[in-house]
């Protein structure tokens, strides 16, 4: 109980965050994630994905990408698994604006089946993303392929994600 009460804390406090500065932009993301580890797999074939992030900084800008940090809370799960990496995202974007990439580091809060019950604890968390954008403006739509990693390989998962920035 305690750990759901801090996670929901840190979450509170990453919204209060976001909604300081409305003129960077928000993605929300939701998609299925599918575990690589055949245990994991055989257990639950697919996962239920969400996920919001926020630029936070920009970085260096090149002749071909931008540069920027973001923070993103992602969840996923299903059964008794779980998984909410909170991370921090070097992200690279296209000049052109259709592409992007990124990678991130942090820590994920993991449920996962531990000898007769479960196991909730805290670990190392990691993730890579490849996405293309559909459309820009106002309220702007894309793609995501990202793999999640954690300390806890049974976690790990390869997703497809739809999301929209505005």
């Amino acid at each position: 109980m305690k750990k759901q009460i801090a996670v929901s804390t840190m979450i509170m406090i990453g919204a209060m965050a976001i909604a300081q500065d409305s003129s960077t932009p928000i993605s929300v993301r939701v998609g299925f994630d599918y575990p690589v580890i055949a245990a994991t797999r055989n257990a639950e074939k697919e996962f239920y994905a969400i996920g919001l992030q926020r630029k936070i900084s920009s970085l260096n800008s090149s002749a071909n990408y931008n540069e920027a940090l973001e923070l993103s809370i992602d969840y996923y799960g299903r059964g008794n698994f779980r998984h909410i990496p909170i991370l921090l995202n070097y992200v690279g974007y296209s000049k052109k604006g259709d592409t992007y990439f990124g990678l991130g580091a942090g820590f994920g809060f993991i449920k996962r089946p531990a000898g007769a019950g479960t196991e909730s604890i805290g670990r190392f968390a990691y993730a890579g993303t490849v996405g293309m954008n559909l459309s820009s403006g106002e309220t702007a739509s894309f793609v995501e392929l990202k793999y999640f990693g954690s300390e806890a390989s049974g976690l790990n998962v390869f997703g497809v994600y739809f999301g929209v920035r505005f």
